[in-house]
């Protein structure tokens, strides 16, 4: 093939650089076409090759042999060509199916050339062709034909062309010169020509393959880079996100390279030379030498992973290392590879939760009750000091120890720890924790679940309140409530007595119910017709002969005051609301009673009032018969008032009778503090009986009277303890009042005799109002703990005087005093807390709902 190219006169090393000329613009129109996804077989010929560097060497070709030559796709396009005949281009291309016979042949007449070979054929418009195959990559993508000729020595037949431009309807002279011009050529000229056409394709097609390659491979090259570079920005993204720098040291050349994120965390700007000594330098003066042999030791082969602190901008970090070395075959390190990590928010973190677990610790070793934390499976976790102290045995003796082996109640003690599991929870469950030594402590036990992140159940937390003082409380206060129910025995027989004459009335009043009379009626709502029986007529008085019974006639006989009522009641009747109702008449004869009157409608088919009918009833003497139980049941309340007070005031006299007996100063102390207990008492219900109320007391009115008592009781001179009030009238129910006073009644007698020594002048403060009202009148206190929480209290009631004060050394609320144990159950009692303040005197604070 080469040889022929040689013998035809055509210089190959012209055709390559005629080709290569373009080879640029070639690649770039590759590289716009040949993506990932496209390969060279489904690629158009018009893209994978420089039809304007082929034009020009077809044209020099030309020239030189007269052989007409073209580039066709598979599709039978032609791209490039020279020396197309005028038979072809004026006539035959021209025609439709003279054209159609030109692709014909140039499609299937041409099909089946080897590469490397080429095919003569004679085309359907009877002239000569030659093809052969170009093939890119293996692929066929189209071919070069020369053609348009006549051998040599081959005749013309002319009456064949004739004929043909007779069936196409060409210009037969045209169309014949057309004919004569079309080459002829040796058939030496052809074999030579077709060497050149061969070599040609050739050339073409690796030129084009190797493009493709070459472009897909920059390509790839492009996609990796791209891929690469991407991966980089990752890398540092993701070195922002998590605060992890990178680092690689180059141990012989002790040169350090940092990526930017550790540039950041070291403070250092991207382009300072950094050395092993630089690192060092950013270090800790406290932490240097740790790092210095760490990193040795890890020279050495050691694990390096430490955290440590550096100095940035005059500012601590902490950091952490981790290293990864790298050796030589000799296995002698060369370098290593690492990452740095900020943890100062986590040092942070750390340093505040350690704070708050001292903290916390603290808080449960001040606790005065014992708390202990109990596992899922009963043994005890932890403990305070209060636990060891009421059970007598070390923590590391209780730890692991079942928790129920301390109560002398062990199931009992089990089953609240059930409850807690069930239920979340347990409240004042009694209990006996027996110390090792066999003394007995009765507390409450108080627990609750606690959860680990995962709001799993780990354990119990619980909590043991000693209320060994609250029960010498609850005996004293039993004993005395024992004495106060036998003298008051009597009385209540007296009080059942009333009772049951009472209910006698009752009885005696339902039998009057009952023999009272009850009419019935019907009004025809259509008509206006309404009929009365004759109680209906009786119960207001008028002979029905002479009544007109409509429904305007009936409202004639209502009181004025509540013919409206009465009216609006029927109307809502009539919307399918039935009615029952008391109103006022007046009777025929002008008489006014009182009736009970019922009435519901009846509706048709079509949902409309056709009918009322109901019941009247004349209910006057029941009316006045409750009117009359009512001053009956006040009176009856007033008297049992009234007796009560009468035996607490025979209480009192009898303590003072007892009190004869002793001439012991304490003894007649307690026996003055008992008869001021119960004259706190007494006065109460001598303030429900005088009063209006009979299940409300005027409590600031009986403030007043029981401070006056309790100043005359204690013979002080009014000149020497002023007494102030600073009261709102409030009614409290009795169950509320009574212990309330009692706690007045303990707290004013201790100042009375405790504040003011040797006769020294000084001011008792009581203030009793409304939370709202106190809030814009004085300084509400800051509440204790026991009070935090309680914004529900309605009213705050405090006694305060300017004395020498409680001695510091006494915790009211855990004493040996009876009347300050009483105040604390008491305000217990009424659901209420209170708090004192010692400076400048005594002030008791209590908030309480009524």
């Amino acid at each position: 093939m080469r040889e022929n190219l040689r013998d035809s006169g055509i210089d190959r090393k012209r055709v390559e650089e005629v080709l290569s000329q373009g080879e640029q613009c070639f690649r770039l129109k590759l590289e716009n076409n040949l993506s990932p996804a496209r390969t060279a077989e489904n690629l158009e010929l018009a893209e994978i090759i420089d039809i304007q560097a082929i034009q020009p060497l077809m044209d020099d070709f030309y020239k030189l042999t007269h052989i007409p030559i073209g580039l066709n796709d598979l599709k039978g396009n032609v791209l490039a060509g020279v020396g197309w005949q005028d038979i072809c281009t004026r006539f035959h291309r021209v025609h439709p199916e003279a054209c159609k016979h030109c692709v014909e042949s140039n499609i299937k007449l041409s099909s089946g050339v080897s590469p490397g070979e080429f095919k003569m054929y004679k085309c359907k418009n009877n002239m000569w062709d030659i093809v052969t195959p170009l093939m890119v990559g293996g692929q066929h993508v189209g071919d070069i034909y020369a053609g348009q000729f006549f051998f040599e020595d081959e005749p013309v037949d002319y009456e064949l062309f004739r004929s043909q431009a007779r069936k196409y309807g060409f210009n037969e002279k045209e169309y014949m010169a057309a004919l004569e011009k079309v080459p002829r050529l040796s058939r030496e000229a052809v074999d030579t020509g077709m060497g050149f056409f061969m070599t040609f394709a050739s050339i073409l097609s690796q030129l084009s393959y190797s493009n493709i390659k070459l472009t897909r491979a920059l390509a790839e090259r492009d996609t990796l880079v791209n891929a690469l570079q991407e991966n980089r920005e990752d890398f540092a993204r993701a070195q922002a996100v998590g605060n992890i720098g990178s680092w690689r040291l180059d141990v012989r050349k002790n040169e350090l390279t940092w990526s930017d994120e550790n540039h950041l965390i070291f403070g250092i700007p991207k382009g300072t030379p950094l050395t092993y000594e630089t690192f060092l330098s950013t270090i800790h003066p406290d932490d240097r030498e740790y790092v210095d042999k760490e990193w040795k030791a890890g020279l050495e082969g050691e694990p390096y992973d430490i955290e440590h602190r550096i100095i940035v901008d005059g500012k601590i970090k902490w950091v952490r290392e981790k290293a990864y070395l790298e050796c030589d075959k000799d296995r002698v390190v060369i370098g290593g590879f690492g990452i740095t990590q900020d943890v100062t928010e986590r040092k942070k973190a750390e340093e505040a939760l350690r704070i708050s677990n001292i903290y916390n610790r603290s808080l449960i070793e001040a606790s005065p009750d014992p708390l202990v934390t109990i596992g899922p499976d009963g043994k005890i976790t932890d403990v305070n000091n209060s636990t060891e102290t009421v059970t007598g045995y070390s923590r590391d003796e209780l730890i692991g120890t079942d928790f129920s082996d301390y109560f002398t109640e062990p199931e009992k003690a089990k089953e609240g720890y059930r409850h807690v599991f069930q239920e979340g929870l347990v409240r004042d469950y009694p209990l006996e924790i027996q110390h090792k030594d066999g003394r007995i402590t009765p507390v409450l036990y108080n627990a609750s679940v606690y959860k680990d992140e995962s709001d799993e159940v780990i354990g119990v937390f619980a909590a043991a309140r000693d209320i060994t003082a609250l029960k010498m409380a609850e005996k004293a206060l039993k004993k005395a409530h024992d004495n106060l129910e036998e003298k008051v025995k009597v009385r209540t027989s007296e009080l059942e007595e009333a009772y049951k004459a009472l209910i006698e009335s009752e009885k005696s009043l339902a039998e009057a119910q009952r023999m009272a009379h009850l009419g019935n009626w019907d009004w025809n709502i259509v008509t206006n017709k309404l009929y009365w029986s004759d109680e209906s007529c009786r119960i207001f008085g008028f002979d029905l002969k002479k009544f007109g019974a409509t429904y305007d006639s009936f409202l004639s006989y209502v009181h004025p005051d509540d013919r409206d009522y009465v009216d609006n009641a029927v109307k809502e009747a009539l919307n399918g609301k039935p009615f029952s109702i008391d109103h006022r008449i007046i009777s025929a004869d002008g008489e006014g009673r009182i009736v009970h009157a019922h009435g519901e409608v009846i509706f048709n088919e079509e949902n409309i009032p056709v009918r009322m009918r109901g019941t009247v009833q004349n209910i006057t003497e029941r009316k006045k018969a409750e009117e009359a139980l009512e001053k009956i049941q006040e009176t009856h309340i007033k008297e049992i008032h009234h007796r009560i007070k009468n035996n607490l005031q025979v209480i009192s006299s009898l303590l003072s009778l007892e009190a004869e007996k002793f001439n012991d100063e304490k003894m007649l102390e307690s026996f003055r503090e008992s008869q001021n207990r119960v004259a706190s008492m007494a006065l109460i219900h001598e303030e429900l009986y005088k009063g209006n109320e009979l299940d409300t007391l005027d409590f600031a009115a009986y403030l007043q009277k029981l401070t006056a008592d309790l100043l005359g009781s204690y013979s002080v001179q009014r000149d020497n303890i002023s007494l102030k009030l600073d009261l709102e009238q409030i009614y409290l129910d009795m169950d509320t009042a009574i212990p309330l006073g009692i706690i007045v009644n303990e707290l004013v007698s201790n100042s009375l005799k405790h504040a003011f020594p040797a006769e020294e002048a000084g001011e008792i403060h009581i203030s009793f109002c409304k939370k709202e009202n106190f809030a814009a009148n004085y300084d509400i206190p800051v509440p204790s703990p026991s009070c935090k929480g309680k914004d529900s209290f309605h009213y705050i009631l405090t006694v305060e005087d300017n004395g020498k004060g409680i001695p510091e050394e006494i915790e009211f609320t855990n004493t040996d005093s009876l009347g300050l144990q009483l105040v604390n159950l008491l305000v217990e009692q009424i659901g209420g807390c209170i708090e004192l303040k010692k400076n400048h005197g005594t002030k008791f604070t209590i908030r309480f709902r009524n």
